[in-house]
């Protein structure tokens, strides 16, 4: 019920808002603009259409479902609803069964070949782990994920705009140090892929199984916190 609570005060803000000063003129003039860039893209790089064509509907969907890695894994300790988590444990289980069936086509008895393999297919070791922490960090410090950032950046949030220059500098630190991390911890480390030692459709049905249980533990979480409040 808080959840709901929620996802009803979020639509009478932006009521309050669309009453105060209509956004359909801005929306109207980004259709008319992403027009008129999918006529160029066309003319030049026709696969540029089908790049921001799939960028907008993203956009979309993150916009209206507000989507957020942030939110899926802060939302529970703070407020209790875990509706962004479940969305994103659903994901996982979809994405699960897409990536086996592409991946499927690469994977024959003399083992996998990482290169070959869409996707990314990466080492894991201790440097998963300190940068798995210092990026957790900071995506709770910054209110928000990348997607999320850049959600919030396109609905005029302006201090996201502070966040967007930090990924930026961010990234060019660690391309600037990568050859420290690639010589001191991702060289040595193992890559760990799991069809390599069980049958694919195996690997499938345990993630899938692992996957269910932390749906279910999810909602029961949600339903416990609710229910002390």
């Amino acid at each position: 019920m808080f959840s709901n609570e929620i996802d009803e005060l979020v639509k009478q803000r932006q009521s309050q808002v669309r009453k105060e000063k209509s956004q359909i003129p801005y929306g109207i003039m980004l259709i008319l603009i992403a027009f008129m860039l999918c006529i160029i893209f066309w003319q030049k790089q026709p696969r540029y259409v089908t790049f921001l064509s799939v960028g907008i509907i993203i956009g979309i969907i993150l916009r209206y479902s507000r989507f957020c890695f942030t939110a899926a894994f802060r939302d529970p300790f703070i407020t209790g609803s875990t509706r962004v988590l479940r969305g994103m444990i659903l994901s996982m289980m979809v994405s699960t069964i897409g990536f086996a069936v592409i991946q499927s086509r690469y994977i024959h008895s003399k083992g996998a070949n990482y290169e070959m393999i869409p996707g990314a297919v990466s080492s894991v070791g201790v440097h998963v782990m300190i940068g798995a922490f210092i990026f957790g960090i900071g995506m709770v410090l910054a209110g928000g994920c990348a997607s999320g950032v850049l959600m919030r950046i396109g609905e005029g949030h302006a201090l996201h705009w502070v966040v967007l220059i930090g990924f930026i500098i961010g990234t060019l630190l660690g391309a600037k140090d990568y050859s420290f991390w690639y010589e001191h911890f991702i060289k040595n480390a193992k890559t760990i892929y799991f069809s390599e030692y069980l049958d694919l459709k195996i690997v499938v049905l345990l993630q899938m199984i692992v996957l269910m249980i932390l749906y279910k533990l999810a909602v029961w979480y949600e339903n416990r916190r609710f229910k002390e409040l």
